[in-house]
């Protein structure tokens, strides 16, 4: 009976450690996510000031 209770807690502690690593992946993909967002809106605004054609300037 006691081999049980060791393996019951084994098991516990594997499917804690594993519930813990699957929480870290998720936090760390949607931190790729969240740079790759800030990337593309970067690259965004860079191409929309090179498509913007020169301001005229202005006469005194």
């Amino acid at each position: 009976m006691p081999d049980n209770i060791k393996q019951d807690a084994s098991d516990d502690s594997l499917e804690h450690e594993l519930a813990q690593d699957l929480e870290r992946e998720r936090r760390e993909h949607a931190l790729i996510d969240e740079e790759k967002l800030g990337m593309d809106e970067l690259e965004e605004e860079r191409l929309k000031h090179e498509r913007l054609p020169p301001a005229p300037a202005s006469r005194p």
